[in-house]
Parts: structure tokens; sequence; C-alpha cells
């Protein structure tokens, strides 16, 4: 359609729609009303994008959407300024702090689930308010019986409410064309005020961590970095870290216990290997199986729908010149389900990484992360979340899809499940 290109095709199905792409050509050209987009769909051309010529792009439309309200983050920021703060918060991520972290994931998380009532519940809800509980001590254990722990914590439902405003108004901006993208309908209304009130919470607790130098979360080791940061450059931080850690974490959960819900006998192998395990433990190697489910979820249920850089001069990929200004889409929610890498890939199997583990594919093909020098900088501190809450959950609970019920994909900012009522009733113990 001359005015609003492919926009029509993408509101059916956002992404229905990219995967029909990916039968056009390792780079294809689509248009959102007047605006040419270019679609990566050759894991060739991704890593091309993103890792060996990623110094000649930036972070794109997306994140100048985003921009005005979680302010120039790690996941916003470019260049020399994105390089300065990632150094400044590498060692909050080291995998010997993610292990300090990961005791307080088992705590809360063992503490939430076993307060789970036997019975039907709205799982979805709770693993959202679940990812803020966890998120929360770990960012800010400073405020532990403090004030400022419950100004963190007492709205945590309010938290969660703000962040899907926020993530689903920028994504709506991002997509529509300008005229229709600041319509003010009630939901555009909504987002900035839930935007304003998320910097509100965040300008609180750096001011809190300045007040603490002796605390050890992710905000105090940030602060405390050499050269340091502004009040401003460390809100900035907090929020992305509230809008990664809990948006995507949640929606990848959700998936996750989706996926026990339907498969009782992976439920059982999790619980065995929880049970055998190291108390208190949660890696890759101490529970390969359940990191084997993990990386299946974010496999076949790949939450970012898309996401894009923009480049900085013109640009060879493959075969293919991209122009400067350009903005390039990659979607690794339809790349994870290219039957050339992954055989039957609408086939939930976490053992199919036995036989083919992410070393052996190709450059670009598995992207549940990102990569490059944007590969998310908490990834090992998602990991010890996910199996933290799985561990818990197969030690203590039956899932069941409540009857009749299938989740239904919808993919408005992240792809999530449209509700997630189960039943749940407690394993035998022994």
């Amino acid at each position: 359609m001359p005015l609003l290109g492919h926009l029509p095709g993408l509101a059916r199905g956002r992404a229905a729609f990219l995967r029909t792409l990916r039968e056009c050509g390792d780079v294809v050209e689509m248009r959102l009303g007047r605006r040419p987009f270019y679609v990566l769909n050759a894991p060739e051309a991704i890593h091309d994008v993103l890792v060996a010529q990623s110094g000649k792009f930036s972070k794109g439309m997306l994140f100048d959407q985003v921009r005005p309200y979680i302010g120039n983050g790690l996941a916003s920021s470019d260049g020399p300024f994105h390089l300065r703060q990632r150094r400044a918060m590498q060692s909050a991520f080291h995998r010997e702090r993610v292990a300090r972290y990961s005791k307080t994931f088992v705590e809360v998380a063992g503490d939430r689930v076993g307060d789970w009532p036997e019975g039907g519940m709205a799982m979805g809800r709770e693993v959202r308010d679940l990812a803020v509980a966890m998120l929360v001590p770990a960012l800010f254990p400073f405020a532990e019986g403090a004030r400022t722990r419950r100004i963190v914590e007492d709205p945590g439902a309010r938290v969660s409410h703000d962040l899907e405003l926020l993530v689903r108004g920028v994504l709506r901006a991002t997509i529509l064309p300008p005229p229709l993208a600041v319509v003010p309908t009630p939901g555009r209304r909504r987002f900035p005020a839930s935007a304003a009130a998320l910097r509100r919470l965040a300008e609180q607790a750096v001011r809190q961590a300045r007040s603490s130098p002796e605390g050890h979360g992710v905000l105090a080791l940030m602060l405390a970095h050499e050269g340091g940061m502004s009040d401003e450059e460390a809100c900035d931080e907090v929020l992305t870290l509230l809008v990664a850690g809990v948006e995507t974490t949640a929606t990848t959960l959700s998936w996750a216990l989706y996926a026990l819900a339907r498969n009782p006998r992976m439920a059982d192998r999790m619980h065995d290997e929880a049970r055998t395990a190291e108390p208190g433990v949660v890696t890759p190697a101490a529970l390969p199986y359940t990191a084997r489910f993990v990386h299946e979820v974010l496999r076949l249920y790949q939450p970012l729908w898309f996401m894009g850089r923009r480049a900085l001069e013109t640009v060879r990929v493959g075969r293919y010149e991209i122009p400067r200004g350009a903005e390039v889409i990659y979607s690794a929610a339809t790349l994870h389900r290219d039957p050339a890498f992954f055989p039957q890939p609408l086939r939930f199997d976490p053992d199919r990484w036995l036989t083919r583990p992410e070393k052996s594919l190709p450059r670009g093909a598995y992207l549940p992360l990102g990569a490059g020098n944007r590969r998310c900088i908490g990834d090992g501190f998602a990991w010890a979340e996910m199996l933290a809450v799985l561990s818990a959950v197969t030690t203590r609970w039956h899932l069941r899809p409540a009857p009749g019920h299938r989740a239904r994909a919808v993919a408005d900012a992240q792809i999530h499940p449209d509700a997630l009522p189960m039943s749940v009733t407690a394993r035998a113990a022994g």
C-alpha cells in the first residue's frame, strides 16, 4: 500500500510476517509507511552487522524512541560513551558477583514459590512480580531492612505495570508512521506517566546508594567505578536494568513454566536434577538438563520479535549495499525456527543441544542474548535467575495447563503468552 507500506501485514501478525520474509532472500527491503527497513535473514548477514562491522552501525530507531524515557543507558547509548558505561558496569556482572547474587535469587525464588497456593493460579502476573522481587535486592542490597527497600519493593506491582506500559508505548512509536504514532490514545497518555514514575524510583535509589558507600549491589558497584557516574547517568542505567531485568526475564520465565506444564516428564527430570545438585548452586554446569531446557525456551520462545540498527555510513553486507542512515532489523524469533539450523524447529526438545551444541551452529544462527559488543551484559545474571526459579518450582510443584487452555503467542513489545492459567499441585515429599 503506497502510504502504509507493509504495515498492514505487520499489524496482522508481527512475527508471522517477518517469517514470510525469510523466503525472500538474505536481505529484504520492506517499508513501514514511507520509511524503508532492511530485514536481515541470513546468519552471516546478522553476524556481519552485529559483530564484524558493528562500528558502522548505531542502535537505530527503536532506541531513539526509548531514549527520552529511560535515558542514555547501556541499551540505548553508542560509541565511546557506551564503552565507558559498559566498563563501569562490567565488575558488577563478573562471575564471582553473579555467584553472590545467585544466593539471593535462590532464597527469593524459594520463598515466593513456596508460598504458592494449591489450585488455580494466574501465572503470568506471578512471574512478573517474582522477576521484580529477585532483581531488587541484587540492585539495591543496601536497602535491606530500611525505608529504601520499602520504597523499591512495596510498589513492585506498580513497577511491573509501569514497565509493561512503557515498553509497549515505545514499540508503538517505533513501528507506526509518525502521524499515527502521536495520536493521543489512552495508552499513549498513560505510558509517559509510567516512565516518570519509574524515573522517580531510580532517583530515590541513586540518592540512597550515594549515602551508603559500603553497598555491594549492582548500583553501588557502578557508582564506585573509577571515574564514577553522575546521578543522571546512574538513573539511566537503573532504568535500563529494570526494563531488561524484568520484562525479558519475566517473559522468558512465563514461556518456561508453560513448557514445564505441557511436558511433565521434562519437569520430572529437572526435579531429580535439582534435588541431587549442590544446594544453592544454580549454574549450567550444576544443572545441565535444566540449562538445556532454558536454551530450548530461548530458541523456540525467543521474547524479542525484532531488534535493529542504523547504518552510520554506506555498508556492504554480503552482496547487498545498505545506504547510510538506513534502518536494519533482524528477528531472532524467526531465525531460531529455521529448519536449516534446527531440525523439526517447532518441536520442543532440550536434548537437541546434546547433538548440536550452540558452538557448532553458524555464527549468527542463535542469538538468545545478542552478540558482539552489544551482547547482554547481564547474561550470567539472567541465567542464574531462571535456573533458580525453575529449580524452586520443579522441587515443589507439579504444573498443569488449565483445562482447555493453550497459550497463544502475542507480539506486543515482546512475544509473550496471552495468559497463563495453571493448576498447581504439590509434589510428594521424598
